[in-house]
């Protein structure tokens, strides 16, 4: 029997940046000597983690260490524009930091780390943690700010770009609070003031306690891997006890689902818990729920795919694939068998709708009617099959294995499927110049079956450049793949409708616990379906 690899948590407190494994409870320490450790984010290289580093009377200069997650070792800093830094987090190639002294916060370039963005905030308030906001709804510059503010704290959307905040603060989410997770559509955050795990309801600007410790305690460090939050509870104390190496910190494990704690383990964390995060997990795990699979290297499988790198850099060099026919002609009978106004919304009664998209599909994608069998949320996390997937489903699975399986290698391809859908053109319709976002889109592969190709007189065009176009073939039964997050637009002028089959396919299966089955009828708010349920 093989030896499972650890499931590692990674600590940075006042004295040490180290590792504690949830399923044995054992600590390591991967870093320490360089001061007050904090924020922290992985780096392209396998292994390879990112952390502020400040030193303890706060005379030198802020800085981010490269750090081997494995053996320790340095492997390259860059200086921070900040002081008294106490959250940086990454999303794709933008960084952010928590300019705490300044009263600010910063965006910066990745890998470069140059400073791109600076948001002041109006009263130079202490800003703690931050958590980027969703991209498609705010924009790739919004983040979610906590303001601890000494006492009475708040939850401000910041748009670092402009400085503009985007909505009302969030006023009740406790004293001297830290962490934001955006869970099941609120947010999960510490009460530190108070020694609570709290659940905040943006709707009601008010929140629910979920756990609490009533002795005097002080509340640091917030993640959430798999449904269960990990949160440090260290001993209250004042800002000289906090950098003692004999101080220790307790990690405590609470089942979100369940609502129970299932652990509680005293670290030698030498010196006040910071930060928790998984950074060998997903880069996204101090703000955002993750798994512990979420996390790979480019496995082999996938390197005569479009590499996945080259959307989150929104590059354009890999901007098309092509691959060996499959057999479409069932298909394509099937659906040309359907009445003439099958694909419009209102021959989808017995289908489940999805509300909140229909101003982005008005505005680039005029005369396009669709049919979703497969659809995910935002983030490709949560997957919901659709009432009409039954109906095709004999004419498509063999397609999926006949493409994925067979000249790609993936085993059961439909458990990779987070978004299928038919796209029929109108005659006369265009698909305006667009980007597909966010993390559905960066985060997984985007292929095209096309099921009817009327004439040459329909085009597919990618735009890598404002002087440049490429023509993609568009073949019947000739699946392709696209950098999606490259500028492209449709138009159909011939006298019929072309239509294609549209699969957005993850590197990994998608959990059962993670996949739903829509009923007839059922209307779904897309926003909403980051929770796992179809609310409307």
């Amino acid at each position: 029997m093989g030896v499972e690899s650890p499931r590692e948590l990674f600590l940075a407190s006042h004295g040490a940046l180290l590792a504690l494994d949830v399923r044995t409870l054992r600590s390591r320490e991967v870093h320490r000597g360089r001061g007050v450790y904090y924020g922290t984010f992985p780096g392209d290289a396998a292994g390879e983690v990112w952390v502020v580093s400040r030193s303890v009377d706060g005379g030198g200069r802020d800085a981010l260490v490269r750090v081997d997650a494995t053996g320790g070792g340095t492997t390259g800093e860059a200086a921070l524009e900040s002081t008294f830094t106490h959250d940086v987090v990454r999303r794709g190639r933008r960084v952010f930091v928590a300019d705490t002294g300044g009263g600010r916060i910063l965006e910066l370039e990745y890998p470069s780390m140059r400073t791109r963005h600076v948001a002041r905030l109006e009263t130079r308030e202490h800003v703690n943690t931050l958590a980027p906001a969703d991209a498609e709804r705010y924009g790739e510059h919004a983040v979610w700010a906590v303001l601890h503010n000494l006492g009475p704290s708040e939850l401000a959307l910041v748009d670092v770009r402009t400085g503009r905040e985007l909505r009302p603060r969030l006023r009740r989410v406790g004293v001297k609070s830290h962490g934001c997770v955006p869970y099941d559509g609120k947010f999960v955050m510490l009460n530190s003031g108070e020694g609570q795990l709290i659940l905040v309801d943006p709707e009601r600007d008010d929140f629910e306690v979920l756990w609490e410790d009533d002795r005097q305690t002080f509340m640091k460090g917030l993640a959430i891997v798999d449904d269960v939050a990990y949160f440090g509870v260290s001993a209250f104390g004042n800002r000289k006890t906090r950098a003692n190496p004999r101080k220790t910190s307790d990690v405590v494990a609470f089942d979100m689902v369940a609502r129970h704690q299932l652990w509680r383990h005293t670290v030698k964390t030498r010196g006040l818990l910071n930060i928790i995060s998984a950074p060998t997990v997903a880069e996204a795990s101090t703000y955002a729920p993750v798994r512990w699979d979420d996390y790979s290297s480019t496995p082999t499988l996938y390197s005569n795919w479009i590499d996945l790198r080259e959307k989150a850099e929104k590059a354009t060099t890999d901007l098309l694939r092509t691959y060996k026919k499959v057999d479409t002609e069932s298909l394509k009978r099937y659906v040309l068998s359907l009445p003439p106004d099958a694909f419009t919304a209102d021959a989808q009664e017995q289908n489940a709708r999805l509300s909140g998209r229909e101003a982005n599909m008005q505005k680039f994608k005029p005369g396009v009617n669709t049919m979703n069998l497969i659809f995910s949320d935002r983030t490709g996390k949560e997957v919901f099959e659709f009432p009409f997937y039954a109906r095709f489903a004999a004419f498509i699975e063999p397609l999926l294995n006949e493409l994925f399986t067979e000249q790609l290698g993936v085993q059961n391809p439909l458990s990779h499927v987070i978004r299928m859908q038919f796209a029929m053109m109108n005659p006369g319709s265009n698909i305006l110049p667009h980007v597909d976002s966010g993390e559905w889109a960066i985060n997984h592969h985007r292929f095209h079956i096309p099921l009817v190709v009327p004439s040459d007189r329909t085009q597919f065009v990618m735009m890598p450049r404002i002087d440049e176009e490429v023509i993609v073939p568009l073949v019947e039964g000739q699946p392709f793949e696209i950098n999606n997050a490259v500028q492209h637009r449709v138009k159909n002028d011939a006298s019929t409708a072309r239509i294609h089959l549209l699969i957005d396919f993850a590197e990994k299966p998608i959990p059962r616990s993670h996949r739903h089955v829509l009923a007839p009828g059922d209307v779904c708010e897309y926003g909403s379906l980051t929770t796992g349920r179809c609310i409307a």
